[in-house]
């Protein structure tokens, strides 16, 4: 009998690496997580962010290389691309699966009858038992560049999964109540039960300098998630192990970052 429904989002800081580009060992450990939760009947898609950092460590270009000309980011994003699946397939094999790519963008989640595709489309993908990795499609759309590195994309497939939980898996691991890169004394936020102001200002800035997605993104993901009563974690790629031994407790849970319920 299926459990739940688990959408987890890695951005760019927590699957790239700066000597390999690809960052190895958080696929490795990431897909046998999505191996464990699905041995526990838990249905697992990926939402993946990264491939435009690839593209410019493939390409061996400066980070800030044309920073402002958003159509040498897709350019990027589609050379990336290629690099980025190609790890999660061979990697995912090894655990005995294989994953399907899907590309979307937030103007196709807004259209009804690209809406009811993707749907249609990641639940023929769990029948066969893939594992679904979405990216944003950012070759097609110069738009999609703009918005926080996939955070609120994969805020609006979990409302279309119709999903229990989101987990967003930065660099950062939690929210705290001030930088604790500049405050020592940083207090970590374990749960949150209402976004309202006093949270927002906790925000910040973005706490990378690769991801294009900050603590701000990420807590417009989770308000999204929250109207639609989807509980959201923010947690760090360190903690994605822990994933299948919390059996999805609030307690439990609470302990791996910061929990919107």
């Amino acid at each position: 009998m299926l459990k739940n429904t688990i959408v987890i989002k890695i951005g760019t800081a927590s699957i790239t690496a700066p000597k390999t580009g690809v960052d190895l060992l958080a696929i490795n450990n990431l897909a046998r997580t999505a191996a464990e939760l699905k041995s526990q009947r838990h249905r697992v898609m990926i939402v993946s962010s990264g491939a435009m950092s690839l593209g410019i460590k493939k390409l061996a270009l400066e980070s800030n290389s044309h920073s402002d000309n958003s159509s040498f980011k897709q350019a990027l994003t589609a050379v990336g691309q290629v690099d980025l699946m190609n790890a999660y397939e061979n990697i995912f094999q090894y655990y005995g699966y294989h994953v399907g790519q899907v590309l979307t963008t937030h103007q196709g989640l807004e259209d009804q009858s690209r809406y009811e595709s993707i749907h249609n489309t990641l639940e023929n993908l769990f029948e066969l038992d893939v594992i679904p990795v979405i990216n944003a499609n950012d070759p097609v759309t110069p738009s999609e560049i703009d918005y926080g590195d996939n955070d609120c994309l994969s805020a609006k497939i979990a409302v279309l999964a119709k999903a229990n939980y989101l987990v967003l898996v930065t660099d950062s691991g939690a929210l705290y109540d001030s930088d604790p890169r500049e405050n020592p004394d940083a207090k970590l936020i374990s749960k949150v039960t209402e976004i309202n102001d006093e949270i927002l200002a906790m925000a910040g800035t973005s706490s990378s300098n690769v991801g294009m997605g900050g603590m701000k993104s990420k807590i417009e993901a989770a308000q999204i998630c929250l109207e639609k009563g989807i509980k959201t974690l923010i947690t760090g790629k360190a903690n994605i192990e822990k994933l299948p031994e919390s059996n999805f407790e609030l307690e439990s849970l609470e302990a791996l970052g910061t929990l919107f319920y």
